[in-house]
């Protein structure tokens, strides 16, 4: 079966309206929000990879010198 073809009772996706300047730049504007988070959330997970690899080395280091 073809991805095309339609399963079960579904109806078919209504075209997309088409959109004005304003519309466009709010759906661009979602899109960049959203991107933003994504990437903050990123930045947050590597800076806490970044401190607990650092505090795992430096209690490595600190345990072999006692």
């Amino acid at each position: 079966m073809s991805k095309d073809e339609r399963t079960g009772n579904s109806p078919a996706p209504e075209p997309l309206p088409a959109l004005d300047g304003g519309a466009l730049r709010a759906q661009w504007v979602k899109r960049v929000r959203r991107l933003r988070n994504e990437a903050g959330l990123h930045l947050i997970r590597g800076a806490a990879t970044a401190v607990g690899g650092a505090v795992v080395a430096y209690g490595g280091l600190w345990i072999q010198s006692r």
